[in-house]
């Protein structure tokens, strides 16, 4: 049955983190918190804003978003932030999940004055949270199931034919992690098989993953516990579709169950992190087009910014680093713990790392893919794309790969082929090392370096589905 709501269209955004500027927006402490985070912080609120407005000026008919709203669950940034949802929900539906950052789970809220970093902040618990956020959409419930932390997970009947499960994954899992116990999953699965003997059709969001985008490599830590054997029930139950967020990656994923059933994973990036993603939804009869843009631009303190900003303050993770290990070694230190690296500050070591990252600061790929190559005998990467791009400053490249994991390759394709080539080969390099060598347990090394050298190609060269536009039948 086709779903009666022919050109609805919703939005989607994860991962917000809002940061109130009362917790401190300058001073040491603050600087490098803010240098060690991909996500921006005291420009969140700004972003939101100017996310919004573009929302109230385009012919969407909800929003949703899939949890982490605040920074670190402080009660002062989740205030801030329900006004901002209260106004726009005035207007437009909104539809909205919490998650670990919104209760804090991690009991460590922080404020910034100066040098020092203070944590004597208020926070929310999941209940207040609940208690916060339940009114937005709630004239659409039309069924709650309540985890042992006191989230809510709810079926809401969005529009005629079209039903939304926004659930709660926190600590529900096997052995506390995320995910679902049964009973809780079993909600879903009949939810879902409820709405088409309606003949509804059924879309979710969840804030941790149920598919890795890449690998295990990266991605195993974040995703819900059993979570190819949730995926398999859910794709036999009939979801088609599922929005994630916490990874920060946009990213589109599929799944078939042995059933022959496919799920799609829509992994949103962080609205307050480059790239700024918004994935629109848009039905067509009874297929789904997911389309995912960027926020342009913002205006932060009387400035108006664009899309570059962004990029800079995710680059600056790596920049900075390499920035302060090249000429000042209290800098470098700090952060290195900002970024939670937490090792001893060695005297003796400090000066062999100030030349190498003097040398990366100013490298050519040239040279340094030479010297890769008289290790590996001239066989580890391709002498004529090397020497084609021999001229280019090694960082840009890495810059790229970087920022591709976050974009979803969206931009990939401002790199030359021999570009491309090159940095498949390095992938690939470890993966050549240890097939060479004598070693006893290569098979289970071998995991991990095929799942390098399967990422770096994956980022070079995207796989369907596409990360940019993408249909679904429903």
């Amino acid at each position: 049955m086709k779903i009666n709501m022919t050109e609805k269209r919703i939005a989607f955004i994860a991962d917000i983190h809002h940061y109130s500027e009362k917790l401190g927006n300058s001073g040491r402490a603050y600087e490098l918190r803010e240098g060690s985070d991909q996500k921006c912080l005291k420009e969140t609120g700004a972003i939101l804003d100017s996310a919004f407005s573009r929302f109230l000026g385009e012919d969407i008919d909800a929003l949703c978003i899939a949890g982490d709203i605040t920074n670190d669950g402080e009660k002062v940034s989740h205030e801030e932030v329900s006004e901002k949802f209260r106004k726009f929900s005035e207007k437009k539906k909104l539809y909205v999940i919490t998650s670990t950052h919104d209760w804090c789970s991690d009991r460590n809220p922080r404020r910034f004055e100066g040098e020092s970093i203070f944590n004597d902040v208020e926070t929310l618990s999941p209940e207040e949270l609940t208690a916060l956020y339940e009114s937005f959409g709630k004239e659409d419930v039309i069924s709650e199931y309540k985890t042992p932390l006191g989230l809510v997970s709810r079926c809401f009947k969005v529009c005629e034919g079209l039903c939304l499960l926004a659930v709660h994954d926190d600590c529900d899992g096997v052995g506390g992690k995320s995910g679902y116990s049964e009973e809780h999953l079993t909600w879903m699965v009949n939810e879902i098989e409820k709405a088409k003997a309606r003949g509804d059709k059924c879309i979710a969001m969840e804030h941790h993953l149920l598919l890795h985008p890449f690998c295990r490599f990266i991605n195993s830590g974040q995703s819900i516990g059993d979570n190819f054997e949730v995926a398999e029930r859910l794709a036999d139950a009939g979801l088609r579709l599922m929005f994630v967020g916490h990874s920060h990656m946009q990213r589109t994923t599929e799944f078939v169950s042995a059933k022959g059933n496919k799920i799609t994973q829509v992994n949103l990036g962080s609205l307050t992190g480059y790239p700024a993603p918004i994935t629109y939804l848009t039905f067509k009869g009874d297929r789904a087009v997911l389309e995912t843009k960027c926020l342009e631009k913002f205006t932060y303190g009387g400035r108006e910014l664009d899309f570059s900003y962004l990029r800079q303050h995710t680059l600056g993770v790596l920049f900075n680093l390499l920035e302060a290990g090249s000429a000042d070694k209290k800098d470098f230190y700090e952060r290195l713990r900002a970024n939670g690296i937490k090792i001893p500050a060695y005297d003796l070591l400090y000066p062999l790392i100030k030349v190498v990252c003097k040398k990366l600061l100013k490298a050519k790929c040239g040279g340094a893919g030479r010297l890769i190559n008289f290790f590996t005998f001239g066989k580890a990467i391709d002498k004529k794309a090397l020497k084609n791009i021999r001229d280019k400053r090694l960082l840009d490249l890495v810059s790229a790969v970087f920022l591709s994991v976050f974009d979803g390759s969206m931009f990939i394709n401002e790199l030359s082929e021999d570009e491309k080539t090159v940095v498949a080969s390095v992938g690939a390099l470890p993966s050549r090392i240890i097939n060479k060598l004598p070693l006893k347990n290569k098979e289970k090394i071998l995991v991990t370096t095929d799942q390098i050298s399967s990422l770096t190609r994956e980022l070079m060269y995207p796989s369907s589905p596409d990360n940019v536009k993408h249909e679904v039948i429903l």
